[in-house]
């Protein structure tokens, strides 16, 4: 018989000065670097510029999200879930401003469409999943 499967370790605790911290330090790096690729980054066109500011901050979603599920902390989610907003509104922008050909700005389209979708089912599942686990912690009675 194998042994039992040990608990899983509980999610780290923040102090809302260190979750400040983190929410800072990101927010200002997503700045910089969207300011410089949207202002001043020689030789890119707008299109360019958009599709590159999309990347970015699709990066900077999944880095808040990995910190969020390691410390499950509520604004970190929001971040993540505003920088996939400005991520796939980039996208978008820039496939929308693009003079490349009709068809393939249409497959794009419709490729960017699936990811976000894609997304979305995930968010859904996450909070169906979040909304059972609350509400089977909230049953639990500690007595004194």
């Amino acid at each position: 018989m194998p042994p039992p499967i040990p608990p899983m370790p509980p999610a780290v605790k923040l102090s809302s000065a260190a979750l400040l911290g983190i929410l800072a330090i990101v927010g200002i790096m997503a700045v910089g670097v969207f300011a410089w690729i949207l202002f001043l980054a020689p030789g890119l066109n707008i299109d360019q510029r958009l599709w590159w500011t999309g990347f970015t901050s699709l990066i900077f979603a999944f880095l808040a999200y990995l910190v969020h599920a390691g410390t499950e902390a509520r604004p970190l989610k929001q971040l993540a879930g505003g920088l996939f907003l400005v991520s796939a509104g980039s996208f978008y922008g820039s496939i929308f401003t693009s003079a490349s050909d009709t068809g393939v700005m249409l497959l794009w389209a419709v490729v960017l469409s699936i990811l976000v979708v894609v997304v979305l089912l995930g968010v859904f599942v996450m909070a169906r999943e979040s909304e059972a686990t609350q509400a089977r912690l909230a049953r639990r009675k500690l007595t004194p």
